[in-house]
């Protein structure tokens, strides 16, 4: 065939046609329009060789197969019905391919997920290469969504209810050996340059007979789907994510027949893609993208050495070790060194899973009493007390022993970079790498920069967050940067709000109500009622608010750590009633406590505290858990 931009087809002396997809002007690739418009060609073409004895399909991008559907060409599709034609083509084009007459077979290496995984299942054998980059997955779920190319049903018939509706579910994809075991597969070789021979001698050996079809269960097993609801859905609402609920529907609908499960999809696809919780995830998967970009690049960075050994710098240090840097952790306390350690062993073991690299990370983190790691540090972190002569005087000293191109850093989360850098004889060397508790868990950094911070560090400090796997947002030094800016205030007003009388339960059920992982009080207690009052003393917070938290601080009723703050508290886990109240009051409650958040956030944009909208939503979901299905609170604001 000729004049084709996307894919290349040949045949070969034994009448084996070969496919290979390599779109042009992608890094990687990915079913776009304009790829599936060159497959119905090609299969059109396929239909008029009758001398065609196998069908093989290969990427042309080593490395991946295909990353799956075009998220970006999402957004032509505007109506439930668009979407359905689209989906009637695709299903179309794949149904062709599966009813080829000719036997078909399928490599790959590297990344098969979403569109990629469900072209492939259309081969009546799939072949993958072993490697531990080789992924085959329906990530779907994260946007909103289901498989809609057919690939539900296809994958059903080959692993049945229990590994389909996981991977669905889940939304994690499945290793060549797990997926070999599963049965979603039917071989591997050991690397790319085995996949072609291996297809062509499968081919030979069918004598150009089709296998016949896979279907592993002749009805869906109902304890499967009862497990899988009790593991994915207890925490959600098909208000705010129906997809997940859609799935399991789905396959309960559906399981007794791969071929009606596929045809299903366009049942519940077209409605799920135009929702607003779809159009809000995809939204999500941007802003998600766009902040990785921005970690990208070498920053030169293989040694830290963190200062303080509380809570928050022992996991810092400990991430970064597991993430592969060599880190020296110092503290006045040497128990508190002790301490850090200790706390990193459950979490590599937890992570790294191999003994290998648990080993590994705990030889990259080192007791260093003396401080002697600063003066090899490429990067130094101080997480001491937030009190700015004990950061100036840390800092005084650190200058003095460091390299010359060392980076200096402070963790600090409200204090401006300005006044910190006063103590340095070079304040352009200081730059905020601000993270937030759990560590380990939470994945925004607020990498701040001041009037002197050289731009280039700067840089390095966004890409040392991606090094260590976290989401880094640029932002100005301020009062709070962004997320405290902007968090601080939804907690006070929600103090203030029960200071006059309102129900603390009440308050806290309806911002959970709108998807906020725990309410604003909650939160107070979580964090410790002496902490909220400390940082509202330096940022502000209303005088009936203020009055409220320090006539409990004054009582020692601080919260969770005490076991009393506005609850009463059972270990982690606070006794409220958890009462739902009227819809529109609770939506009413929802609106008026994140006013100002919302507020600050925009303020935050306008000064240049942030880049853009963007950055202030995506640090709120990475920073607060600001639900990601509502598209961050200034866009929600906008709808």
């Amino acid at each position: 065939m000729q004049g084709l931009q996307h894919w290349s087809v040949s045949v070969d002396a034994k009448n084996l046609c070969w496919l290979t997809l390599d779109v042009a002007g992608k890094s990687v690739n990915v079913l776009t329009h304009a790829v599936m418009a060159e497959l119905g060609q090609i299969l059109e073409w396929l239909d008029g060789q009758p001398t065609i004895a196998g069908l093989g399909m290969l990427s042309g991008k080593p490395g991946g197969f295909v990353y799956g559907a075009d998220i970006a060409e999402f957004e032509l599709l505007k109506t439930a019905d668009d979407v359905l034609q689209h989906m009637q083509m695709v299903h179309g084009l794949f149904n062709h391919i599966e009813s080829l007459g000719v036997p078909t077979i399928v490599g790959i290496d590297g990344i098969a997920v979403g569109g990629g995984l469900e072209i492939a299942l259309t081969f009546d054998r799939l072949l993958t290469t072993a490697s531990t980059k080789t992924k085959l997955g329906f990530p779907e779920v994260n946007l909103g969504i289901l498989p809609g190319y057919g690939g539900s049903g296809r994958a059903y018939g080959r692993v049945g209810t229990a590994v389909a509706t996981e991977m669905m579910m889940s939304g994690k994809p499945l290793s060549a050996s797990a997926a070999l075991a599963a049965g979603l597969i039917d071989q591997t070789v050991d690397d790319a340059a085995d996949l072609h021979p291996t297809m062509a001698a499968w081919l030979t050996a069918q004598n150009q007979q089709k296998p016949p079809p896979q279907q592993r269960e002749t009805a869906a097993d109902q304890g499967a789907l009862d497990e899988a609801r009790a593991k994915f859905l207890n925490r959600l609402r098909a208000d705010h994510t129906p997809a997940p609920f859609a799935i399991i529907d789905h396959v309960a609908r559906h399981g007794h027949s791969a071929a009606a499960m596929s045809a299903g999809e366009m049942d519940i696809f077209p409605d799920l893609m135009v929702g607003s919780a779809s159009k809000n995830l995809r939204r999500l998967y941007h802003l998600t993208d766009t902040v990785r970009k921005t970690a990208r690049g070498d920053s030169a960075i293989k040694n830290l050495h963190v200062v303080g050994a509380g809570v928050m710098g022992g996991d810092i240090a400990a991430v970064a070790a597991m993430s592969g840097l060599n880190v020296t952790v110092t503290d006045m306390n040497q128990a508190a060194i002790g301490a850090a350690i200790d706390r990193a062993a459950p979490l590599f073991a937890r992570r790294l899973k191999s003994d290998k690299k648990i080993a590994a990370a705990t030889n990259r983190l080192t007791a260093d009493p003396d401080g002697h790691g600063a003066a090899k540090a490429d990067l130094v972190i101080e997480a001491v007390a937030e009190k700015l002569p004990v950061k100036q005087a840390v800092f005084a000293a650190l200058e003095q022993v460091i390299k010359p191109d060392a980076i200096l850093a402070t963790n600090t989360s409200a204090i401006p970079l300005e006044e910190i850098a006063a103590a340095l004889q070079d304040p352009s060397r200081l730059i905020g790498l601000h993270f937030f508790n759990p560590v380990p868990v939470l994945p925004l950094v607020e990498v701040i920069w001041s009037q002197h911070s050289n731009q280039d560090l700067v840089t390095r400090g966004m890409q040392f967050a991606g090094q260590i796997g976290k989401m880094p947002i640029r932002c100005q030094s301020a009062p709070g940067f962004l997320v405290n800016r902007a968090l601080l205030p939804y907690m006070f007003k929600a103090v203030e709000a029960v200071a006059a009388g309102e129900d603390a339960d009440q308050i806290d059920e309806s911002l959970v109500d709108f998807g906020m992982p725990m309410g604003p009080i909650e939160l107070c207690d979580q964090v410790g009622l002496d902490v909220c009052l400390d940082v509202g003393m330096v940022l502000g917070i209303a005088p009936a608010a203020e009055a409220l938290l320090r006539e409990k601080c004054d009582s020692q009723n601080l919260g969770r750590k005490t076991g009393a703050g506005f609850y009463q508290w059972d270990g982690n886990k606070p006794d409220r009633p958890r009462a739902a109240v009227d819809a529109a009051r609770m939506a009413n409650i929802a609106a008026a406590m994140l006013a100002p958040m919302i507020e600050q956030c925009q303020q935050a944009v306008d000064e240049g505290v942030v880049d853009s909208a963007d950055s202030a939503d995506a640090g709120m979901i990475f920073g607060t858990g600001f639900p990601g299905f509502r598209g961050g609170p200034l866009h929600w604001s906008r709808q």
